[in-house]
């Protein structure tokens, strides 16, 4: 075994092909892409106005890949449990609204942040705060989303669990998939974190860091998740039953 496991490395694909559900869900994840694509409010015309569009390329980066690794989230766990119930289909068209509803003040406030570092130089339009107190709102818009697209993989994950018979989950695979659990409730406690934090911080133009407190807070994710991984790895290479009676703790 390797010193440390990532769920994918453990759970078996069960459906290769996709069902009508992720069709639409991989449309609406298209679509979501498309809101973030770099513009000047028109197709280029000039050297100079190419350009222009160019700076805002950090941002399309980043929100690219927030995006795309969401949509990769949900393709893993619909191949690997193969599941198209009622709550399947309920939760994934709620991950879908929420997404399309996120995809602009994740635009936005990517778009901040490299105005701020780059002093206005790395955005493709202009962006600016009314007053630093815009900067709660887009904390607590961005925090609620994030949050809640974790809760809705967190809730999928749970349904997988309980469908773990009827999928024919092995019981190093219900570990993988406990692990995955640990791992978005992480993510939601570190959303409501941030969240509580972009409301009581004081946030002024007279003091700089209440504005990185709660975007750092995400950043321990980075932290943990490696730690999970290193309990369930010690998890799943003992023996079978002593891996039984620690998973049901």
């Amino acid at each position: 075994m390797p010193f440390t496991i990532h769920p994918a490395d453990i759970l078996k694909i069960r459906r290769h092909e996709p069902t009508r559900l992720e069709n639409f869900v991989d449309a609406a994840f298209a679509f979501a892409v498309t809101v973030l694509v770099i513009s000047i409010g028109h197709v280029p015309n000039t050297v100079a106005e190419m350009l222009q569009a160019l700076r805002g390329l950090p941002t399309f980066v980043v929100t690219f890949l927030l995006i795309t690794r969401t949509w990769k989230a949900h393709r893993n766990w619909s191949q690997c449990y193969g599941l198209d119930d009622e709550v399947t289909v309920r939760l994934s068209l709620v991950l879908v609204f929420v997404v399309l509803v996120f995809v602009y003040p994740l635009r936005l406030l990517f778009a901040l942040f490299f105005a701020w570092i780059s002093a206005g130089f790395l955005v493709d339009q202009p962006v600016a705060l009314q007053s630093p107190v815009d900067m709660r709102w887009i904390f607590q818009i961005y925090g609620v989303g994030f949050g809640s697209i974790a809760s809705i993989f967190l809730l999928l994950y749970r349904h997988a669990l309980r469908k773990s018979e009827i999928i024919g989950l092995n019981a190093a695979e219900i570990l993988a998939t406990r692990l995955h659990i640990r791992i978005w409730s992480v993510i939601v406690t570190l959303a409501v974190l941030s969240v509580a934090a972009a409301t009581v911080l004081p946030f002024s133009a007279d003091s700089t860091w209440p504005f990185i407190i709660p975007g750092f807070i995400y950043c321990t994710i980075f932290l943990a998740a490696p730690l999970l991984r290193r309990r369930y790895t010690r998890l799943i290479s003992s023996p079978p039953s002593s891996s039984s009676s620690s998973s049901s703790s």
